[in-house]
């Protein structure tokens, strides 16, 4: 199902692409998709990836530039303008031949690891621009899920090891600290901070484990979970 948020940004990236005349048949595929007709939107986007067979690679570059650029940067975007069959027939090929000839360039590698989860691309867009936040935000905010995936059962159950977890802490803080951007790194801290203050709580109860997880936390004034039950007291 399409949200609000998701139709606009269907409007932003098929105004966008009907810049290009090339590109009219996936502008078409937004704008329908917009609408709720999905098989007519389905009909524009076979008809487009059928067009793209004969483009030239800097042409499919072309427009997987203009494609992920828009899908990175405005909200929602890499949901219902970004098709499964768009993705597999036209971007991901388009970059993994990109990324096997590239050496300057980053994006590609930050678009393929993003976009198809790959950690060994995003730390090849880093090897390229170490300053490149956008790379290095993407990995530390899958390694703080992991760490919440961990803890988000609490106070009832821990799923995983703690101890993995205060080691998968110390890299992501290493990797917050070379954010260029003082806003993103003031807010990964937070949230890196709360996570494992959660996880070093744990660990605590577990020396102890005489009474269960949220009334030690009760007792001892210590955070217990992230959800409505969770159990936290400012230290006085």
């Amino acid at each position: 199902m399409v949200t609000k948020e998701q139709n606009k940004a269907l409007l932003i990236v098929g105004n966008s692409a009907m810049q290009n005349p090339d590109w009219v048949d996936y502008a078409s595929y937004c704008f329908c998709r917009e609408k709720g007709l999905r098989k007519e939107a389905f009909r524009h986007i076979d008809n487009f990836l059928l067009l793209t067979e004969n483009w030239k690679f800097d042409n499919k570059i072309n427009f997987v530039k203009f494609a992920l650029n828009l899908f990175e940067t405005v909200p929602e975007a890499d949901y219902g303008a970004f098709p499964t069959p768009l993705s597999k027939k036209l971007i991901e090929p388009t970059l993994i031949e990109w990324c096997g000839t590239e050496k300057i360039d980053n994006a590609p590698f930050r678009w393929y690891g993003k976009f198809y989860k790959s950690e060994e691309h995003l730390f090849k867009a880093l090897e390229l621009n170490p300053k490149d936040d956008l790379s290095r935000q993407t990995l530390i905010k899958w390694w703080v899920n992991s760490i919440y995936y961990s803890i988000h059962h609490l106070p009832e159950y821990y799923i995983g090891n703690p101890f993995d977890d205060i080691k998968l802490g110390e890299k992501i803080n290493e990797h917050i600290q070379k954010l260029t951007i003082i806003e993103l790194k003031e807010y990964w801290e937070k949230k890196l901070d709360v996570n494992l203050d959660i996880v070093l709580n744990y660990i605590d109860w577990k020396k102890y484990d005489h009474m269960n997880f949220k009334k030690w936390g009760e007792k001892n004034k210590k955070r217990t979970g992230l959800g409505i039950i969770t159990v936290y007291y400012k230290n006085s």
